[in-house]
């Protein structure tokens, strides 16, 4: 689900933005509770690991780095974020490996690519959030 928005600059159309599910995201997330904020985070995250394809290309790649840009952007909580490159990596490995080989290591998102821990501690972690 994406929403376009068109820029005017002088009374004319000069551009338009997309802005993707996960940017509205963290729009959202900063005017509920805290533990409302990371149910919504873990049920976005669940979306996204059923709609995203666990292959190389570049649309899923930039579809899960703006995922994961989004998440960088929450003030309000902190997200289950080793959580979620835990999962990520066991369950759709073609895309986690593909993304971290494109991603900078002077990028903000080269450290997400180094965090890992136990996957059935992330999964009961995880669900914890999605009741």
């Amino acid at each position: 689900m994406q929403k376009v928005y068109h820029l005017s600059f002088s009374g004319k159309r000069k551009e338009a933005v997309t802005l993707s599910r996960e940017v509205d995201q963290v729009n959202r997330t900063t005017i509920v509770e805290p533990q409302e904020t990371k149910r919504i985070i873990v049920r976005d995250f669940f979306a996204l690991i059923e709609t995203v394809p666990n292959k190389d290309d570049q649309a899923s790649i930039q579809t899960f780095l703006r995922y994961l840009q989004s998440l960088l952007r929450i003030k309000q909580v902190v997200p289950p974020v080793v959580e979620i490159m835990t999962v990520i990596k066991q369950n759709k490995p073609l895309l986690y490996h593909a993304a971290r080989r494109i991603t900078l290591p002077s990028s903000n998102l080269h450290m997400l690519f180094q965090l890992e821990m136990d996957i059935m501690l992330a999964h009961e972690r995880l669900r914890q959030y999605d009741k």
